[in-house]
């Protein structure tokens, strides 16, 4: 299987084995991948790993603090890699896959370790503040215009001919049923969305951030599918489904920049009592606690604010309290948006983990923001700013409900 690493992903790899024998480890575990990458200083997420400041004493100061150490074992003996590492490599295949690459680099690797959360390596990565979504994104930035090695690539699956176009009708789902969105590489359906809805899920983007014309946002829901051959990789099947709304719904969708209104989050004072660093636990102990939201509880309206209540008091009734642990301040900001109904930009400056706890029910936009402001010392202000947007225009008069 190794015929389709990379030079650098091979030797992290060899490296990986050298730190278990090192640590007298009876298997290569995931953070000895962790330290046979950080050996890898040319390598293409030598910038990811950089900008979490980590580094291989650091790592290898943590690991030895989390694991028993053993006598060096020989380097003769056959130290095979552990449940958790061999997955770590079928997900770094996975990924390769996904991203449509014709090699394994240390790149997936990378992934791989993040997306098997249970190891040490995953651990550690996460309390340096980097996230799956997050360094998948950045690597995808990074490599779009850098040369790929191309190798044969036996499972790179490309879309293959005979697809079954996208399907797409009136949703069949009761009135009061959610959304219900079902995703295989031979077959992905999406029932009871909206076209605003359809079209943020199609390019994997928040809803919020479309931009429809007024004629095609009726707010009908809709039931789309799309039945494949055979599995493909998931970018194709994104493309097939992009290029089946803009034909059914006779319109283009394109990302175009514009002004818009928004919140800018930030830091008055740093951490308060509410606002605790993850990793302080309580008692003086340390604290493996990385749970995303425990509880947020809110009620927002469902149809059109009353009568006389205007935008910016944003649908929100209610929410509250909040308990978070071990998130970001990004992804802090990010759950804020879905109770303003506004893009909300963390430049609090703080970096790392959090544990985050705001107490009561707050009613209304201003009891949010004086909550925020008083238990956890963070301005909520709103603010003008520069976004990408999905611009959705007509290209023809195209009857969405022709043929059905």
């Amino acid at each position: 299987m190794f015929e389709l690493y990379t030079e650098q992903a091979r030797r992290a790899l060899f490296f990986a084995r050298y730190e278990a024998f090192q640590l007298g480890s009876a298997f290569v575990e995931t953070e000895h991948v962790l330290l046979g990458l950080l050996r890898e200083e040319q390598s293409a997420i030598a910038r990811v790993l950089a900008t979490s400041r980590l580094s291989i004493e650091e790592v290898r100061r943590e690991v030895e603090a989390r694991t028993a150490r053993r006598a060096v074992a020989s380097e003769s003996a056959d130290v095979p890699f552990s449940d958790e590492t061999r997955k770590v490599l079928e997900y770094s295949a996975q990924e390769a896959d996904r991203l449509l690459h014709d090699h394994v680099g240390t790149e997936h690797l990378l992934l791989g370790l993040l997306r098997e959360d249970r190891g040490v390596a995953a651990i550690i990565l996460n309390e340096h503040g980097l996230r799956l979504a997050a360094v998948r994104d950045r690597i995808v930035a990074m490599l779009g215009s850098a040369p790929i090695a191309r190798m044969p690539f036996p499972f790179a699956r490309r879309a293959a001919g005979g697809a079954r176009a996208l399907h797409v009708q009136p949703s069949r789902r009761e009135r009061g049923e959610g959304p219900l969105v079902v995703s295989a590489p031979h077959r992905v359906s999406a029932d009871g969305f909206t076209l605003r809805e359809l079209v943020a899920w199609a390019y994997r983007a928040d809803v919020r951030h479309v931009e429809l014309p007024a004629d095609l946002d009726d707010r009908e829901r809709y039931d789309a599918r799309l039945d494949l051959p055979a599995p493909q990789s998931w970018p194709a099947i994104d493309r097939l489904i992009q290029d089946g709304l803009e034909s059914h719904f006779g319109v283009t969708v394109t990302r175009e920049t514009r002004r818009i209104d928004a919140f800018v989050l930030t830091a008055r004072e740093g951490p308060s009592p509410g606002l605790r660093r993850a990793d302080q636990g309580s008692g003086g102990g340390e604290t493996t606690t990385y749970a995303a939201f425990s509880t947020v509880a809110f009620d927002a309206f469902a149809g059109e604010p009353p009568p006389g209540m205007s935008a910016w008091h944003d649908r929100l009734h209610s929410f509250g309290p909040i308990l978070l642990t071990g998130t970001t301040m990004k992804e802090f900001a990010e759950s804020l948006e879905e109770f303003v109904g506004r893009p909300v930009i963390d430049e609090t400056g703080l970096a790392g983990t959090y544990d985050i706890e705001v107490r009561g029910e707050m009613e209304g936009l201003d009891e949010v923001r004086q909550a925020l402001l008083e238990q956890l010392s963070l301005d909520l202000a709103r603010t003008q700013r520069e976004a990408s947007l999905l611009a959705v225009r007509r290209t023809s008069r195209t009857d969405p409900t022709a043929g059905r």
